[in-house]
């Protein structure tokens, strides 16, 4: 044959050969086509995008890129760094939402002072005060548990810096606080670029990273479509989980306008993105939520549903993309599995101290330096320093050494609103029986006044049991663990007489101290002794004249040992809180009489599911001596003898014993509380003769030594204003009360 005859017919074909590319080449093949995913924000509507991933594993349809906004991301990051739909199914499912949002370490976890100053801080909720300006905290979550949770789901990948070499390429949407821009995350830590893609003004803190600060991106493009099509795809799936727009009846407070502001942004940019899909090219998918709302994170499984029945409907048009059994197999090999998780540790950093001394870090730092790398001990000892109420967040990253090693870094973002704190509470209780006690506290806390941590704490009630505190706590070592506490204390109480049943008089009792402890603190545990100068005034303030009037000197010891496992300061589910307190006013600092006041306590719960039992103990005693009214036992009120009068019965000697059930009826979302509660209780209590001197030094007997018996109903919250209840009380003898209590009832 002629050569150029055999060019004639071969040439031809060695062209369409270079043409055409090969099945697994460039985009644009009709057997290939490369798939793009976009995932909408929504905050636990988002869940509906695992229910997507499910049937689209489920007909074979590989994802070749994906970009997400807030919730989106979150699924997308997850499902981009090799976390099948199952198991992404799994992990949203089995986590406590609740628990998440709630920044705190459990408070069995807490330093012994701040589990003390738990139970009487009233409001969960502080600003800042730094010179003269006055701080807010930057959001009502601050994502401290959140962001472990990131770092513990992308374990494979966190040592990650190109989000173009995830098994799935991938891109987080946010938004740049400073000047509005829209900002694409495709490089960096993987957990940050979550965490800054959903910190949604209001509720959680913005996402501060190198120079800037970061919100959520759905306030810029809630659903990225842009952002897929530019990553070299030829067709996009998009989920979008429509109007985020709320009723008009919730639409009459801050919440519920501010809420409704970030909606209308959110769907204006979501106008715009839905314009720019190609209805001949890509494919929009958009589940039926029905009223689950973007807070309804314990709704995650319907969510999910929502998603597997939206992509269902949609699965004729989607097969189009599906691939066959072998090669969706090697697809998935390829993307789906441990990853590659930290295994040894080179070196450690901490990075964003400002005053917080660093040397508290060493413990944590020489349990990772050159070690393998243990994620639970760095969980723990990260939740640990966080307990001490000094960050805002502690949360921790990967970067590689020049050896090729690990270096982790850890950062510890102070509180950018302190170092001074100013926190507000509120008292409030009622007997429905003539005592009314109410008071507005207000307390000051300014910390690491020193190396060692030393802090000065101040606390300010008016009412009708004013009171004016003060503290110098300085620490002798970093953990607290010794302490010198010098103080002033004055406080004005209301107490009340009783003959029988009938109030006959009213007392205002005015105490002055100033002291200085010394103490030693362990987990769980504070030991407090030292010396006081005291004064006691005593003023009748309605009725007869049956106590000496005037005041006295009544200078002395005091000592304290608390032992405190308790989950919650206002209404304990879990634990145990042991107490033994001593106050001796003594002769030989100038008393005028001496006595050891000696009061035992011991508390301690138990849940099954929504249930807990309580048991309530203590037992006071003077040892045979004489006290003061003022200083004797009291009993009655509620949960302390319910039915009678607020503090009826007082005696030398006290024995007294409950036992509560509540149920939780109701959880409330983080941060406004924890939960509503419905309980009764079974009391008693046993006191000697109640007697004391009258102002001519006659004894003077009150009400008969016996064993009494009290019970009650109640209805309880424990909530961001802290505890608050409605009673109904009745006592063995008839006699009932109605409660109201803001506050804690022992």
């Amino acid at each position: 044959m002629p050569r150029w005859l055999l060019l004639t017919f071969v040439l031809p074909i060695i062209i369409c050969a270079m043409l055409v590319p090969s099945p697994g080449g460039a985009a644009g093949t009709a057997k290939h086509p490369r798939i793009g995913l976009v995932l909408a924000g929504g905050g636990a509507k988002g869940a509906a995008h695992i229910g997507v991933l499910k049937v689209l594993e489920d007909l074979r349809i590989p994802i070749h890129a994906i970009a997400g906004t807030s919730m989106g991301s979150l699924v997308g990051g997850g499902y981009a760094a090799g976390l099948s739909a199952q198991e992404l199914e799994n992990r949203v499912l089995e986590v406590d939402w609740n628990e998440l949002f709630d920044d705190n370490p459990p408070r069995s976890q807490w330093p012994s002072r701040r589990q003390e100053a738990s139970l009487t801080s009233g409001f969960n909720f502080s600003i800042g005060v730094r010179g003269r300006q006055v701080k807010l905290p930057p959001g009502a979550i601050a994502g401290q548990k959140v962001q472990l949770f990131f770092n513990d789901l992308l374990r494979g990948v966190e040592t990650n810096q190109d989000f173009d070499t995830l098994p799935i390429p991938f891109r987080a949407v946010a938004t740049n606080l400073e000047n509005g821009d829209m900002v694409v995350f495709d490089q960096g830590p993987l957990p940050v670029a979550l965490r800054a893609s959903m910190a949604v003004p209001g509720i959680f803190a913005p996402m501060v990273w190198g120079d800037h600060i970061y919100v959520d991106g759905g306030l810029v493009r809630n659903l990225p479509v842009d952002v897929a099509r530019s990553m070299n795809v030829d067709h996009l799936i998009v989920v979008n989980l429509g109007s985020g727009f709320l009723p008009r009846d919730q639409l009459d407070n801050l919440l519920g306008i501010t809420g409704q502001m970030i909606a209308i942004l959110t769907e204006q940019n979501v106008k715009t993105s839905l314009a720019e899909i190609n209805p001949q090219r890509d494919l929009l998918i958009v589940p039926d939520l029905g009223d689950i709302g973007s807070g309804d994170f314990p709704r995650a499984a319907e969510a999910i549903a929502t998603g597997v029945a939206a992509a269902r409907k949609s699965a004729a048009r989607l097969r189009r993309f599906s691939l066959s059994e072998t090669e969706y197999a090697a697809w998935k090999r390829a993307r789906f599995g441990a990853g590659a998780p930290v295994q040894r540790v080179s070196e450690v950093r901490i990075a964003g101290l400002k005053r917080v001394n660093a040397e508290l870090f060493e413990t944590l730092i020489e349990a990772q330096r050159g070690q393998p790398f243990g994620r639970e001990h760095l969980e723990r000892d990260i939740q640990r320093l966080y307990g001490r109420g000094d960050f805002e967040r502690i949360s921790y990253r990967f970067e590689p050494d020049a050896q090729g090693g690990e270096v982790l870094i850890v950062d510890a973002v102070e509180k950018g609103w302190g170092p001074g704190y100013l926190g507000f509470g509120l008292k409030l209780s009622s007997d429905n029986q003539g005592d009314s006690r109410f008071g507005l506290r207000a307390n000051y806390r300014q910390t690491w006044m020193n190396r060692l941590g030393a802090e000065w704490y101040n606390e300010l009630e008016l009412g009708n049991e004013p009171r004016l505190f003060s503290e110098w706590f300085q620490p002798l070592d970093l953990d607290h663990s010794g302490f010198v506490a010098p103080y002033l204390d004055v406080q004005q109480t209301p107490y009340s007489v009783f003959d029988g049943d009938q109030r006959v008089a009213r007392y205002d009792v005015t105490r002055a101290r100033l002291g200085a402890d010394v103490g030693l603190s362990r987990s769980h545990l504070e030991m407090r002794l030292g010396p006081y100068w005291g004064i006691t005034d005593v003023n009748l303030d309605t009725g007869s004249r049956e106590l000496p009037v005037g005041w006295v000197v009544d200078s002395g010891l005091r000592g304290r040992l608390a032992y405190d496992t308790l989950d919650r300061a206002a209404v304990p589910r879990a634990g145990r809180r042991v107490t033994l307190e001593v106050q001796a006013p003594l002769d030989a600092l100038g008393a005028e009489s001496s006595y050891a006041r000696t009061l035992f306590s011991a508390f301690g719960a138990r849940s099954a599911g929504p249930n807990t039992l309580a048991v309530h103990f203590k037992a006071g005693t003077s040892f045979g001596t004489d006290m003061p009214y003022y200083d004797q036992f009291p009993l009655g009120g509620f949960l302390t003898l319910s039915g009678y009068a607020n503090e009826q019965f007082r005696g030398n000697d006290m024995v007294f014993g409950s036992l509560a059930y509540y149920r939780q009826v109701a959880t409330l979302a983080t941060p406004l509380g924890r939960g509503l509660f419905l309980g009764a209780s079974l009391e008693a209590g046993w006191l000697p003769e109640s007697r004391f001197n009258d102002a001519e030094g006659v004894a003077f007997d009150l009400a008969p030594e016996g064993t009494r018996l009290g019970g009650s109903l109640f209805f309880g919250s424990d909530t961001w204003i802290g505890p608050a209840y409605l009673g109904l009380g009745l006592s063995a003898s008839g006699d009932s009360a109605f409660y109201v209590l803001i506050g804690r009832p022992y």
